[in-house]
């Protein structure tokens, strides 16, 4: 029984690094095939949730695997707990670089104030979202590479962390 739970707990770690990947992968295909084809700067919010989705993979990932290894404790399946968790316990016994923590955590709260938001409308080839108090934040087709050139490092991390590299 006892092996059986080894496996199944790895099967879980090896899940959330696949989803990670394919994550990646989607986000890397809008933004270099369509997103040149179809020239909308909407598109640009999807490809930042792919993004978000692959970094939240590789954060379960990583959280799994420690957990399998008492590293860290049982923890909440909100999204905000997790992040917090990894922050605390994770990145720093890994030595995560401070900006892809960064990018971690903007993309989380972004993505959550477009959720929230009243308004949004394109301004030239960048996508802007509105909050209540007209706060503005841009998005850019540079802003996205950045931060998918920074989830393929963070993938990569992951991956020795896993010990699959």
């Amino acid at each position: 029984m006892m092996k059986k739970d080894k496996l199944q707990g790895k099967k879980d770690y090896l899940s959330y690094r696949t989803k990670a990947l394919q994550q990646y992968e989607i986000a890397y295909h809008l933004l270099n095939v369509t997103f040149p084809l179809v020239k909308d700067p909407k598109l640009l919010v999807g490809v930042m949730q792919n993004i978000f989705n692959s970094l939240e993979g590789g954060v379960e990932a990583i959280l799994d695997y420690e957990k399998q290894l008492g590293l860290v404790p049982d923890y909440h399946f909100k999204m905000q707990s997790k992040l917090d968790l990894f922050k605390l316990k994770s990145a720093k016994r890994h030595n995560i670089p401070q900006p892809l923590i960064d990018v971690i955590f903007y993309l989380h709260n972004a993505l959550e104030m477009h959720k929230k938001s009243p308004m949004a409308f394109q301004r030239g080839n960048k996508f802007v979202v509105c909050t209540h108090d007209y706060q503005m934040q841009t998005i850019s087709i540079d802003d996205i590479k950045d931060y998918l050139e920074k989830n393929r490092k963070f993938l990569s991390i992951t991956d020795t962390i896993l010990r699959l590299k």
